[in-house]
């Protein structure tokens, strides 16, 4: 039974990174599972989670040997705090020394992110920051523009739509979501013949021998946001998915 009275319900997470492999080479059907390296969940009644990661492996010998994921260190962090007039919801993700299947090496992954509510109004977003810093795809260079505007100019799906609609960029109906991006940009440069292997579509690298590297995605429904920083759809000689800063942000009344 209600008392009549209306309380704010926090919602908001920070994930370093995740994996989980089905294939390798030829070896069909596997489950190696790289568990969640760096998780915060703020409580619904608001509080804080932090936590840090050091150095993690996961090495296979079969079908051969090598590395399917490693990383040097996360740290995150997520808030959620304020009083019947404001809430905020805080969040953080640095990722440090990535490396995926031997291939792929991301020197940095960090997002911040300030979202405070107030009654009747939409969220307003601010950032302090987001980076995809020291990407390598073998021998290939990737540089990686980032633009926060799409998540800072945007407090709601609405916004979001109508902001992409003006600065006439795409955005995309994905299920009861809207999907966008970050990524104002990406610059390839190494070896030609490394190059003729890869393809730049939007904020997606299509990478013959690896699959497909999805950075900066947005996705937006009412209030909630979604931001992926790196999302991995592997595909060739190793075949599964992968996340590296994975965060989300929201907060409501009951039925709001």
């Amino acid at each position: 039974m209600s008392n009549g009275s209306a309380r704010y319900m926090f919602a908001g997470h920070a994930i370093g990174a995740a994996a989980r492999f089905h294939r390798l080479d030829e070896a069909e059907n596997l489950n190696h599972v790289i568990p969640t390296i760096g998780s915060c969940v703020v409580p619904i009644t608001g509080g804080r989670t932090e936590c840090n990661s050091g150095v993690y492996r996961y090495d296979v010998d079969e079908p051969r040997r090598r590395c399917l994921f490693a990383i040097e260190r996360v740290t995150a962090w997520v808030e959620g705090r304020g009083r019947d007039d404001r809430q905020e919801t805080e969040l953080s993700v640095e990722v440090a020394g990535v490396e995926v299947v031997e291939k792929l090496r991301i020197g940095a992954v960090g997002l911040h992110l300030l979202a405070h509510r107030t009654p009747g109004a939409a969220a307003v977003v601010s950032s302090k920051g987001s980076r995809i810093d020291g990407m390598r795809l073998g021998n290939v260079t990737a540089a990686i523009t980032l633009d926060d505007e799409p998540l800072t100019k945007t407090g709601t799906a609405e916004q979001f739509v109508a902001w992409h609609t003006k600065a006439g960029r795409p955005v995309e109906q994905h299920g009861e979501y809207h999907r966008g991006t970050i990524v104002r940009e990406i610059h390839l440069s190494g070896p030609e013949d490394e190059l003729k292997q890869m393809t730049v579509e939007g904020h997606t690298i299509r990478w013959h021998g690896f699959g497909r590297i999805i950075l900066g995605e947005i996705h937006v429904k009412g209030h909630e946001r979604r931001v992926t920083m790196v999302r991995l759809a592997m595909g060739s000689d190793a075949g599964g998915d992968g996340t590296i800063g994975d965060t989300q942000t929201n907060g409501a009344l009951p039925g709001g």
